[in-house]
């Protein structure tokens, strides 16, 4: 008898083993992705502002392939590899934390991280994004897995605005290189951003929540787990790669598309705007252009070195990184495209009208 109920409890204890297992895969795999993820953006972050703190100046990375003197449709060509080589460490990573929510993340476990309540989510999408210090076009996909995983629209955009407008490493770099005004501009239009914004967005476009048809295909599992290590691990890597099939074409295609959009702007006939638009057309162009973590920094630098206002200085800082043409695109496809338009036209005017109130508050 005793001999039977030995065996009985090793049984048991195998199979919490056994059961165990997969969980504790996920997650290692999840502190191992954003133990990286930190690693790598935090110490470039940390090394770019001592540079800045040391010699007061930031050095961008040199382009790849140089685009001065190619036809327009060259030059967006090399733009969209100039930007792709840039990121695409964190797009990486952007995926992989993807892949994680989408196979093994259940719209009950999403709820509960952001809570209830307008107010909490917001601050908890803001609270999840910031950290992760992911441009536009790298956050995407976690916006994609995270509101198809059944969390509400305001709180994923939320998380898709606070990881590029509220980086920390770059809102320090705001204050160490241009003057206060704009610096304090550029912050308060990221908090609008990350906690007003979104909840506009949501009722004037609708799409609370994901589309059950959208959510199927984006995220079809429930969270389950596999059996075993090798299949978490299997899952993963599947998971990630829908991901990247279905993110990656239209981050490449609006890349390329705002390449396009850049070179009409430097091209001579599309000059001669008014002064009065120059803060709307330059928070337009920031809104819509694809731009690497930091490279809102030296676009100002040179726009405050050439002479344009200090409003349209500062609707280059938020607007640049907050959202762009290659976000805008994967947003459209998992919610809709009047949702992807709401949100394109609340980020150039409160851009454009930031802009605006810093140029009336110099006056």
């Amino acid at each position: 008898m005793g001999d039977v109920s030995q065996a009985e409890a090793a049984r048991r204890s195998h199979q919490k083993a056994a059961e165990f297992l997969p969980m504790f895969s996920v997650l290692a795999l999840g502190l191992a992705v954003l133990l990286s993820l930190f690693i790598y953006k935090w110490g470039a972050a940390f090394r770019t502002v001592i540079g800045v703190q040391n010699d007061g100046n930031l050095h961008p990375r040199s382009e790849l392939i140089a685009t001065v003197g190619l036809p327009l449709l060259l030059a967006a060509g090399a733009r969209t590899i100039n930007y792709l080589a840039t990121v695409w460490p964190a797009l990486f990573f952007g995926v992989l934390i993807a892949g994680l929510v989408r196979a093994f993340i259940s719209p009950k476990s999403v709820a509960m991280l952001l809570g209830s309540g307008a107010v909490r989510q917001q601050l908890m999408g803001a609270v999840v994004g910031m950290p992760l210090m992911l441009c536009s076009c790298c956050i995407a996909p976690i916006f994609s897995s995270v509101y198809g995983r059944g969390a509400r629209l305001r709180s994923s955009l939320a998380i898709m605005f606070s990881s590029p407008s509220l980086n920390i490493a770059a809102l320090i770099l705001t204050f160490l290189l241009f003057p206060q005004n704009m610096a304090f501009s550029r912050t308060a239009m990221a908090v609008f951003a990350v906690l007003v914004l979104p909840v506009f967005v949501e009722r004037l476009a609708g799409g609370a929540f994901c589309p059950k048809s959208v959510e199927e295909s984006v995220c079809p599992s429930e969270g389950i787990l596999p059996q075993n290590a090798l299949g978490v691990l299997r899952s993963w890597i599947v998971s990630s790669g829908s991901v990247t099939f279905r993110t990656l074409p239209l981050i490449v295609l609006g890349v390329y598309a705002s390449g396009l959009l850049v070179g009409w702007f430097e091209h001579p006939s599309s000059r001669g705007a008014s002064a009065g638009l120059v803060i709307a057309v330059v928070a337009l162009l920031a809104t819509l252009t694809a731009l690497p973590t930091f490279f809102e920094i030296p676009f100002g630098l040179l726009l405050l070195a050439n002479g344009f206002p200090p409003g349209a200085v500062a609707a280059v800082l938020f607007a640049g990184p907050a959202i762009n043409m290659p976000s805008l695109f994967t947003l459209a496809r998992v919610s809709s495209r009047k949702v992807a338009l709401v949100a394109f036209l609340g980020v150039w005017i409160t851009a454009a009208v930031g802009g605006l109130l810093l140029e009336f508050w110099r006056m």
